[in-house]
């Protein structure tokens, strides 16, 4: 008899976690290459670099994201900022955030991720403007990343 008992509460459990995984799903337009340009800061003890970031990747339909190239200039210190790792993956979790995963860069003070870091994602329509938020996200080795990134081109998260 017991077992004739899981047997639903299992099904509801599989209809539940179906019904989450597609309350979640998102749609990217357009899908194809992007690019990411913005201000950043990454912070490593009490050291802090303020460089300009420049991603190149892909981003997918369904929100699969690669970062296959990542530039850091502005400031002398930025041209000692490498990545290392690349590709980055993630995903978009949802119309207003994201999950990037293995972000690693070296510095001259050291090597800082790799780690997962999330950021949100605000669209301006009348702009039409996409921005990617990163509010002091920590990478293993002591360090943190801030920074705002806009992407080109203009993308629109259902």
């Amino acid at each position: 008899m017991k077992s004739f008992k899981l047997i639903p509460v299992g099904a509801a459990l599989a209809l539940f976690l179906a019904a989450s995984a597609s309350a979640y799903a998102v749609t990217i337009s357009p899908a194809g290459p992007v690019t990411l340009t913005g201000s950043t800061t990454l912070t490593k003890g009490i050291t802090s670099v303020s460089c300009t970031a420049n991603f190149t990747g892909t981003v997918s339909s369904a929100g699969a994201i690669s970062i296959s190239a990542a530039k850091f200039t502005g400031g002398t210190l930025c041209s000692g900022v490498t990545p290392t790792g690349l590709p980055w993956t993630g995903t978009v979790t949802s119309t207003t955030a994201l999950k990037l995963n293995n972000v690693a860069v070296n510095t001259l003070l050291g090597a800082c991720g790799p780690s997962a870091i999330v950021g949100s994602i605000t669209e301006n329509t009348t702009l039409q403007e996409t921005t990617i938020t990163l509010t002091n996200q920590p990478l293993s080795g002591g360090c943190s990343v801030t920074g705002t990134l806009t992407t080109s081109p203009f993308l629109t998260i259902k």
